[in-house]
């Protein structure tokens, strides 16, 4: 089979191969994946500290709002990031800093309530999860695969990954990217 690329990324053929149970996915977040904290590109960081007035406000008594913690001071290399290198959030509470304890993200709570725009200050793979770059290839990212419905694919389903998670593969590939990426779909069932 030919390798498929989209703008920059090759895609992995699970993509359309498999993808959640009925009344699975996304949509269904159990927030599992926030427990460890989460990785980041020290651009995303920047932006949240920009907003970290409002992000305060937005967190709940089983948060910590002393910003110095939020982030972990070590950068690892990683191509995957625009910068080249990624920082991780911190775990307070068993959770991720900005997880509160309803479950919603503060950062996405500000991004929601105050710009109309979920997404806004949100880092990039906390809005693709459970789609993920791994070496410059788009794929799920098994991180909890088998520990929650949320995040678990199957081989036996009637909706694939592309279309299960098409906002976050729009986030990641455009409109006209998800568009070929979707095409690429379609014409994979007529054969």
């Amino acid at each position: 089979m030919p390798e498929l690329v989209i703008g920059k990324y090759t895609i992995d053929p699970v993509l359309f191969e498999k993808g959640f149970t009925k009344g699975c996915g996304p949509y269904q977040c159990e927030t599992t994946c926030c427990s460890s904290g989460v990785f980041l590109d020290p651009a995303d960081r920047d932006v949240i500290l920009q907003h970290k007035d409002e992000v305060k406000l937005a967190m709940d008594e089983t948060q910590t709002t002393n910003d110095a913690v939020w982030f972990d001071n070590r950068r690892e290399e990683d191509i995957d990031f625009p910068s080249g290198f990624a920082v991780g959030t911190e775990v307070f509470n068993d959770k991720c800093v900005f997880l509160r304890k309803d479950g919603r993200c503060s950062v996405q709570v500000v991004s929601t309530e105050k710009y109309n725009d979920p997404w806004k200050i949100k880092p990039f793979y906390c809005i693709a999860f459970p789609i993920s770059v791994d070496n410059g290839v788009l794929t799920y990212d098994d991180y909890q695969h088998g520990k929650t419905q949320c995040c678990t694919i199957v081989s036996d389903t009637d909706t694939t990954l592309v279309d299960s998670c098409k906002a976050e593969l729009e986030f990641v590939l455009g409109k006209e990217g998800y568009k070929q990426l979707h095409d690429l779909k379609i014409s994979k069932l007529s054969k």
